[in-house]
């Protein structure tokens, strides 16, 4: 951890307690806070205590392979050994390295936005749209390689806003990959050739993503409420800057890791 330049603080300014293991960051709340989650474990919107990014560090086939026999499971007894109700829990799993993870504040006006990424590409970059490489089916599991963002502010944000804030994370994802000049992957994807493929047509694409990205987006029900997240808005752009340098710099951290 002592060699990460980008590793989160203890405490987040917005309000948490940090906890950073080998294979783990997770972020404890003093009070219920309001999550909205790619996770399988309680995803959706969610009232939480606390949010974790969980590394799996090993190839499994089919979730059955996992603790607890799913990814939901296996997230819960995460939780449960560290004393943290599994109810008011949400979480992410990974195979990046988690004490590789960036973090990054940014601040505008009296709003802030905190982000801890992890960011796991060369296997798994991939452009949207351009062909799949499983489908889910008897529980056949395709092991992550992951950008992960967990996000915090000091503001709360109504559910609409919450979803809107979700496309600003995934548009300054997009495009901390684009100026990272990363490309999909060269594995051979899997299309209906009987509907138009264009975008798999080309070759040497640009990344959009990885194929297991994950997102929390955790507010405070305390703060100011607002309704709109775009990139016009105020918070909005401060949420894409915080995400944009916290992909970048997850990416940094991850240069010769994988």
């Amino acid at each position: 951890m002592s060699n990460n330049p980008y590793t989160a603080p203890d405490e987040l300014i917005t309000g948490g307690h940090v906890t950073k293991e080998c294979n783990s960051v997770t972020v404890l709340f003093d009070d219920i806070h309001y999550s909205l989650s790619s996770g399988q474990l309680n995803g959706g919107f969610h009232h939480t205590l606390g949010v974790r990014n969980q590394q799996l560090t090993y190839h499994i086939e089919t979730e059955k392979d996992l603790p607890g026999g799913s990814v939901a499971n296996y997230l819960a007894q995460e939780f449960e050994h560290i004393d943290v109700p599994v109810h008011f829990s949400t979480a992410l799993l990974t195979s990046a390295t988690p004490s590789l993870h960036a973090y990054t504040m940014v601040q505008e006006s009296d709003t802030i936005v905190e982000t801890i990424v992890t960011g796991g590409y060369k296997s798994t970059a991939h452009r949207a749209g351009t062909g799949y490489c499983y489908e889910e089916k008897d529980g056949e599991f395709h092991t992550p390689g992951t950008i992960n963002i967990l996000v915090f502010t000091n503001k709360a944000l109504t559910d609409s806003a919450m979803v809107k804030a979700i496309m600003t994370i995934t548009e300054a994802k997009t495009a901390a990959l684009q100026d990272w000049k990363v490309e999909s992957t060269k594995v051979i994807p899997k299309y209906n050739t009987q509907i138009d493929h264009s975008l798999a047509k080309e070759t040497n694409t640009s990344a959009t993503g990885t194929a297991t990205d994950g997102i929390i987006l955790t507010i405070n029900t305390n703060g100011d409420v607002l309704t709109d997240a775009g990139s016009y808005s105020l918070f909005g752009d401060t949420l894409a800057k915080a995400v944009y340098l916290g992909v970048q710099r997850a990416l940094e951290n991850a240069i010769g890791t994988e």
